[in-house]
C-alpha cells in the first residue's frame, strides 16, 4: 500500500527534519548546526488540534520537528481561514508571518512534536551567519507561498487552487526527502484543504474527483499521487521556485 511505505520513510521520523530544511535553503556549517541544536529545548509533544504558538507576542520561536500545523486566523462564528501550511522542518517564529500575533493562531493539524529556542541563546543562532542566511532564505520562500495564498484565493479557480496547493506541497517535503518520486502523505482532512483554500468541503470533493478523472492526482487513504506534474503546473501556473 502507499501508505504504509509513505509512512516507512525513514525521514518521515527523523528528528533532524529541521537541519534538511536548513540545509535546503543554504550552506549550514556542521559547527552551526551543533550551536543551533544546544540552543533548543528538549521536544515536546502536541495532539492535532492543540494550539502550538500562544497568540501573543515575543513567543519563543521554535523548529517542526515532525507533523503539519497550521497558520490560521479563526473568526468569531468558528470559520477558519488557513493561511499557511507548516510542515516538518520548518521554523515558527522566525518571520513576521509566522511571529506570534493576537490575530493568528499555529494550530496542530496532526500530532506534532517541536523543539524551541532557548531565549536566552537566541543570539548563539543569529549569530551564525550560516544559519541565519538559511533562515532568511526561508522566510522569503514563506513571504512568496503568502503571495501564491493570495492569488490562489483571489484570482483562481476551485481547479486551479487544489492543482497548485498540492504540487507546493510535494515540492516542499520533497528538500526533505518525504516524498516517494510524485507521492507524499497527506495526513489532512478535506475539511483542511476546504478551509485552506476558500473552498466548501463539497467543493474540494468534487475538484479532486474532477482531478482524478482527468488523470492528474490521486488522492486516497492519507496519501496523494502527482501523475503528471507537468501537465498539472501547466494548468496552475505553477512555478516551482516558489516553494
Amino acid at each position: 500500500m502507499l501508505t504504509t511505505a509513505l509512512r516507512a520513510t525513514p525521514s518521515a521520523t527523523s528528528s533532524k527534519s529541521f537541519v534538511r530544511r536548513l540545509e535546503a535553503c543554504g550552506g549550514v556549517a556542521a559547527a552551526e548546526i551543533a550551536i543551533l541544536e544546544a540552543a533548543l529545548h528538549a521536544p515536546e509533544t502536541y495532539r492535532a488540534g492543540e494550539l502550538l504558538h500562544p497568540p501573543r507576542p515575543g513567543a519563543p520561536p521554535f523548529f517542526m520537528v515532525s507533523g503539519w500545523a497550521c497558520l490560521a486566523r479563526l473568526l468569531d462564528d468558528g470559520r477558519r481561514q488557513v493561511l499557511a501550511f507548516l510542515l516538518p522542518g520548518d521554523g515558527v517564529g522566525f518571520d513576521l508571518l509566522t511571529q506570534s500575533r493576537e490575530s493568528t493562531s499555529v494550530l496542530a493539524l496532526t500530532p506534532v512534536k517541536v523543539q524551541r529556542v532557548r531565549q536566552s541563546l537566541l543570539g548563539e543562532i543569529t549569530g551564525c551567519p550560516g544559519v541565519n542566511r538559511a533562515l532568511a532564505v526561508a522566510s522569503d520562500q514563506q513571504q512568496t507561498r503568502l503571495i501564491d495564498q493570495v492569488v490562489r484565493l483571489g484570482r483562481q479557480t476551485a481547479y486551479e487552487r487544489c492543482a497548485h496547493l498540492l504540487l507546493e506541497l510535494h515540492g516542499r517535503l520533497a528538500e526533505i526527502g518525504e516524498t516517494q518520486g510524485d507521492a507524499f502523505r497527506l495526513p489532512v482532512k478535506q475539511e483542511v484543504l476546504a478551509d485552506a483554500l476558500g473552498l466548501s468541503l463539497v467543493h474540494v470533493n468534487r475538484t479532486l474527483q474532477q482531478l482524478r478523472r482527468d488523470q492528474l492526482v490521486e488522492v486516497h487513504g492519507g496519501a496523494a499521487i502527482l501523475k503528471d506534474r507537468q501537465a498539472l503546473a501547466a494548468t496552475c501556473e505553477y512555478r516551482s521556485g516558489s516553494t
